[in-house]
């Protein structure tokens, strides 16, 4: 009996060993290829201002950076839609776009939370950059920022001979640091896709203005290129 006990003794503490230490997060950091640092103002982004001007950094916080001049940090590209116009493709997904890998999806979720607060989050009057809707064709996604999109193409988007179908998404660079209440776990550089618009090579300027145009080739892994892929 007293063999057994002895038995049960160490299994309990075996478990409790187990069980009681909790998990240390990875602190996870950026490094993008110079590039692209330069192209998209990234060092502005990184040193720019919060989204949430009243941020309560006495406890854990998610933090939303955008370039001081936010405009000038937004960027379109452009998709070519031609050899894709058949019956088969009925809707796009729009996604967020990482430097890392390793950059975990809850931080980047409550980044996104950020941007789609009512009382603080994304508008365009805070980009300074006035977007071109129209019903069905185009759209901004401030209020409904999330880790991907699915865009409907619009039943009365059709070819056009000698004119290209196009279809233009425009991202805004921020900087996202997660904080746990006693130091920076989570520090990275996300490309938010905030506005699109089905269009046609004849009218690409109309839902363009405003914006440069920048053409992102992605790693093999589907991440923005880092210094270290170089």
């Amino acid at each position: 009996m007293k063999k057994l006990a002895m038995v049960l003794s160490i299994f309990m503490v075996i478990v409790l060993c187990s069980c009681g230490g909790k998990a240390k997060r990875e602190i996870v950091r950026d490094n993008p290829a110079a590039e692209i640092k330069e192209a998209l103002l990234l060092d502005d982004v990184a040193n720019g201002t919060s989204l949430n001007k009243n941020l309560d950094r006495t406890k854990a916080y998610s933090d939303v950076k955008l370039a001081a001049d936010a405009k000038a940090s937004v960027f379109y590209q452009t998709i070519d839609l031609d050899e894709y116009m058949n019956n088969r493709l009925k809707q796009i997904d729009v996604k967020v776009l990482y430097f890392n890998g390793k950059a975990p999806s809850n931080d980047v979720t409550e980044f996104l939370k950020e941007m789609n607060n009512k009382e603080y989050g994304l508008t365009e009057e805070k980009i300074g950059i006035s977007f071109n809707k129209t019903e069905k064709m185009s759209d901004t996604l401030f209020g409904k920022l999330s880790l991907k999109h699915s865009i409907t193409i619009p039943k009365d988007y059709k070819l056009k001979d000698n004119d290209p179908s196009k279809l233009v998404v425009a991202y805004l660079p921020i900087y996202g640091i997660y904080n746990d209440g006693t130091q920076d776990y989570t520090r990275v550089f996300i490309l938010v896709p905030i506005y699109y618009a089905f269009t046609y090579n004849s009218s690409l300027s109309s839902y363009t203005a405003g914006m440069k145009n920048y053409q992102i080739t992605l790693t093999e892994d589907g991440l923005l290129p880092s210094q270290s892929a170089e």
